[in-house]
C-alpha cells in the first residue's frame, strides 16, 4: 500500500466532515443542558475528563489493533486472543483512570471552593459509570473499525482515530447526562 497525502485527505475528508456534524450535535447537547450544569459546575470540569480518557484509550486501542493487523499478528478475527487482550487491558485501565480521576476532580474542586452540590460517593458512581460505559462502547468501535477499515483496504491509522474520538466525545456526553438523571440529581 502506497501512503501519500492526497490519499489520505482522499479518503480522510468525508469522515472528518461527518465527524464534525456530530461534534456540533454534541455541542447543542451541552448548550441544551447548561442550566443544569451550571447548578452542578463539577460535572462541567468532569466532560473534558471523560471525552479525553475515553477517546485516548480507543485510539490507543485502535493504533494497537492497526499496528497488529499491519504486522500480521492479529488477525480480523473476533475469536482472535491478541484482540481480547488488548481490549482487556484497554477496559482495565480505563476503569482505573476514570475512579482515581472522579476523586481527584471532587477533592481539586472542593479545594478550589466549588459549590458541589453532590456527594463524594454520587459524584464517583456517576462518573466511573459514564466512564465505563463509554469506554466498552469506544473500545467495540474501535475494534469494529479497524478491522472493516483494513478489510476494505484503508489504514485503520486513518481511520479510527476520527471515529473514536467523535463517537466517544457525543457518548460521553450523552451517558454523563443520562447517567445524571437516572441518580436524579
Amino acid at each position: 500500500m502506497i501512503y501519500s497525502w492526497k490519499r489520505i485527505v482522499k479518503h480522510g475528508l468525508p469522515l472528518l466532515t461527518v465527524a464534525v456534524v456530530i461534534e456540533i450535535f454534541a455541542g447543542q447537547i451541552l448548550q441544551g443542558r447548561q442550566d443544569m450544569l451550571i447548578l452542578f459546575p463539577v460535572f462541567l470540569i468532569s466532560i473534558p475528563v471523560i471525552n479525553s480518557i475515553g477517546g485516548n484509550i480507543g485510539s490507543v486501542l485502535g493504533a494497537r489493533l492497526a499496528s497488529g493487523l499491519h504486522v500480521g499478528y492479529i488477525t480480523i478475527s473476533l475469536k482472535d486472543k491478541e484482540m481480547h487482550e488488548n481490549l482487556f487491558y484497554s477496559l482495565l485501565i480505563g476503569f482505573i483512570t476514570y475512579i482515581i480521576l472522579a476523586i481527584v476532580i471532587y477533592y481539586l474542586a472542593l479545594l478550589g471552593g466549588l459549590r458541589m452540590g453532590i456527594g463524594l460517593i454520587e459524584f464517583v458512581a456517576i462518573l466511573v459509570s459514564t466512564g465505563f460505559l463509554l469506554i466498552c462502547v469506544v473500545a467495540l468501535m474501535s475494534v469494529l473499525t479497524a478491522f472493516l477499515s483494513f478489510k476494505r483496504g484503508l489504514d485503520p491509522d486513518d481511520v479510527v482515530a476520527p471515529v473514536v474520538t467523535t463517537v466517544g466525545d457525543t457518548l460521553g456526553i450523552i451517558f454523563l447526562f443520562l447517567l445524571i438523571g437516572v441518580v436524579g440529581i
